[in-house]
Parts: C-alpha cells; sequence; structure tokens
C-alpha cells in the first residue's frame, strides 16, 4: 500500500490547488467564504472547522451524485453546509442539523453572504430525532445526500437513520473516520475512537452498502446505498 506522508507542506499545497469550491461562488461570495475560514479560527473548537481541500471535495461529490435533496448532521460555522448546498441545484434543499444555536448564527450570516441561504433549511436539536422528524416529514428514501459530523458515540445509530432516509444509490460521508489516525493504533482505547472503529466495521460488513474510506482531512467515509 503506498500512501503519500502528511506534512504542513503538503496540507499547504492540497490547500492551494483545492479550487472547486471557490470556483464555482461569485468572487465576493467566495471572499465571504475565505472570511469564514478566518473567523472559525478564532473560534472555540475551531479544529471542528472541515478543511479547504474537504469542503472542495465535497461541494465535488454533490454535483457528481446529482443530488437536490441533502442533509447534514454537524453544522459548526457552516463551512460544510456551504460546500454542499453551492453543489445543489437552484432548486435543492440542504436541511443542516445543530446542536449549538450559537455557532448556527454565525453559520446563517455565511450562508447569506455566500449566496447559499436559499438552499439551506437549519435546524437546531438532536440530530437523531431531527432526523425521525424528516423521514416522518418527508418519508423514507427520498434524500440523495447524507453528511454525518456529529457526536461519534451515536455514529451507527446516525448511519441507521440516513440509510433509511436514503434513496438506492444515495452517498453518505461520515466525517473523521481515520481520528487523526487513532483508529488504526491499538493502545488508544477512549470512548470516541472506540465509536469510530465501530462504525467503520459496521459499514465495512454491511451488505447494504459499498463503502471506501478515503484519506483526506481527517478521513471519509465514502458510502453508497444499493
Amino acid at each position: 500500500m503506498k500512501l503519500v506522508p502528511a506534512t504542513t507542506e503538503l496540507a499547504n499545497y492540497l490547500a492551494l490547488h483545492a479550487t472547486a469550491l471557490d470556483a464555482a461562488l461569485l468572487p465576493q461570495e467566495a471572499l465571504a467564504l475565505e472570511d469564514l475560514r478566518r473567523e472559525t479560527l478564532s473560534m472555540p473548537g475551531s479544529e471542528m472547522q472541515i478543511s479547504r481541500e474537504q469542503g472542495a471535495f465535497m461541494y465535488l461529490m454533490t454535483k457528481l451524485t446529482g443530488a437536490r435533496l441533502a442533509v447534514e448532521l454537524g453544522c459548526y460555522t457552516g463551512y460544510s453546509a456551504i460546500s454542499v448546498a453551492a453543489g445543489l441545484p437552484s432548486d435543492g434543499l440542504l436541511v443542516s442539523i445543530d446542536k449549538d444555536e450559537m455557532t448556527i448564527i454565525v453559520a446563517r450570516r455565511y450562508f447569506a453572504r455566500t449566496g447559499q441561504a436559499g438552499k439551506i433549511r437549519s435546524r437546531v436539536g438532536n440530530a437523531s430525532e431531527e432526523l425521525e422528524k424528516l423521514i416522518a416529514e418527508y418519508g423514507p428514501g427520498q434524500f440523495d445526500l447524507a453528511f454525518i459530523d456529529a457526536d461519534k458515540a451515536p455514529m451507527i445509530e446516525y448511519f441507521e437513520l440516513c440509510l433509511k432516509l436514503l434513496r438506492p444509490g444515495g452517498l453518505i460521508l461520515a466525517d473523521n473516520t481515520l481520528w487523526n489516525g487513532d483508529v488504526a493504533n491499538p493502545t488508544v482505547t477512549d470512548k470516541s475512537t472506540m465509536a469510530i472503529r465501530a462504525f467503520n466495521r459496521h459499514v465495512a460488513s454491511d451488505r447494504r452498502v459499498e463503502c471506501t474510506l478515503v484519506n483526506i482531512a481527517d478521513g471519509i467515509m465514502m458510502i453508497r446505498k444499493k
């Protein structure tokens, strides 16, 4: 197996060449996205913001799947939501769920500044409960794309609910599935690491889906519903 070693220089190179999302926005919208990156760096939990290259990747995956209806679990300050919404058609919709009302206030400001507010409906609440509401509201098998980036302990529960919500051929992107490499280190046994390992095993052995674990950012498990 061949993996390119992760270095600061390589991370900078990746960011420099991850242009898809910025190029999809109007110039003032791309500048707003840069402002979001800077503002988030000064906030508590700034490490939760997805990287620039991950945003470009998620935008392209949204476009490639032809998604029209999407859901995300974990919005934080909105970078991931903007990445997905920008890839949706003009009549597309992303339901963005987060339990932190304060960070959603920041996110909504940037939804407007990047021109994506009309395609994003944000909800404050428990992710599992909100997913159950979406299944009741839209019916099963109606969504095209799901992004999981919330609490790690219930990841399998989130997966099961998202799978019910998605149509056949729909895509789930689960973030942090390499967990800074700790998933492959048997000496690390904290609750979050163990939960992510369990999630990865669960998905990899599930015959209802096809999956691949991608070494981008902190790891993304790509899951296609059969």
